[in-house]
């Protein structure tokens, strides 16, 4: 196989685990593979354009280090594209590095990174699409996950607490969780309609690309099966918030048992073409781990093809 160069490197400083050592590691184990950029974002949005910055300036291979928003964003830069992407592991839960198949831990996944980018090793992952606020709104393409309601309010808190969040890490994410709970237990249903069907209250609607939906430590939690990076997309509404049930919700997915898709708490399964969300209240909206404000109107559908780096032969 041809060897996959040049590189660059893009970071996201404030990440949780990117910090100097971990970047200049990162930067000698690249630099005899044909490492021709490294940079450093300095906000949101800065990573997307960096990322079709140096694509358009030749190179042929994207790294990031950082968590799931540098990651998601760079993602979304570079899918559709020639451009090839890995996404390594710098943040609290790199949810799509690790679904790739990447350690986490970036001083790990550095020697499978040489490997891959000497090898040529690559796999195509489906990505998804978000348009916020009907057909003429924005775009946001993600890797792994979306949601509206409860899990974007809790993605909102935390992001809010930028201290807690470095400090607790995912145990932030888990009390944020429980307080957004409780403001969304006030908030308005969602009327849900996948691909042309019928209406469908929830309280929060999860959407996927790819599998695990999430983390907590080292147990991936499927929350929305069906979806997969070959291009499968699926959803998932929460139609009552009970605490209760939400706790035997999060019980069983944590001992990596079935969610009951099709009771009265749970309702969700694929998305042919596209997934409507839509309140009279603006409700919050998260893609990848990133807060995207409060909208009326999300739609959900398959978005482009990502060339990423695959870390492991086959």
């Amino acid at each position: 196989m041809t060897p996959i160069g040049p590189v660059a490197l893009i970071v996201n400083p404030a990440a949780t685990r990117s910090g100097r050592t971990t970047r200049a590691e990162v930067v000698r184990a690249l630099a005899p593979l044909g490492l021709e950029w490294s940079l450093v974002t300095s906000g949101p949005g800065d990573a997307a354009r960096l990322a079709r910055e140096v694509a358009g300036e030749g190179a042929a291979a994207v790294v990031s280090l950082g968590g799931d928003g540098i990651a998601g964003e760079i993602a979304g830069a570079l899918a559709g594209g020639p451009v090839a992407m890995a996404p390594l592991p710098g943040g609290n839960a790199n949810v799509f590095s690790r679904g790739l198949g990447w350690p986490n831990s970036a001083r790990a996944a550095l020697p499978l990174l040489a490997a891959s980018l000497r090898g040529g090793r690559l796999r195509d992952a489906g990505l998804g699409l978000l348009r916020i606020g009907g057909p003429e709104g924005g775009e946001r393409v993600f890797a792994v996950n979306a949601g509206v309601g409860l899990d974007a309010a809790t993605v909102e808190w935390i992001e809010a607490r930028p201290r807690t969040k470095r400090r607790l890490r995912q145990a932030g994410f888990v009390l944020g969780a429980g307080i957004a709970a409780v403001r969304t237990g006030r908030a308005p249903h969602l009327r849900t309609v996948v691909d042309e069907g019928e209406v469908l209250l929830a309280r929060a609607v999860l959407t996927a690309c790819g599998t695990p939906y999430t983390y907590l430590g080292r147990r991936p939690l499927e929350l929305v099966p069906g979806a997969g990076f070959d291009g499968r997309m699926a959803w998932v509404g929460i139609t009552r918030l009970h605490p209760v049930e939400l706790a035997a919700l999060g019980l069983r997915a944590v001992r990596g048992r079935d969610l009951p898709i099709g009771s009265a708490t749970l309702a969700g399964g694929p998305i042919a073409r596209e997934l409507v969300i839509a309140s009279d209240v603006p409700a919050p909206v998260q893609a990848d781990g990133e807060p995207l404000g409060r909208h009326r109107e999300v739609r959900v559908a398959r978005g482009p093809v990502l060339r990423a780096i695959e870390p492991r032969p086959g």
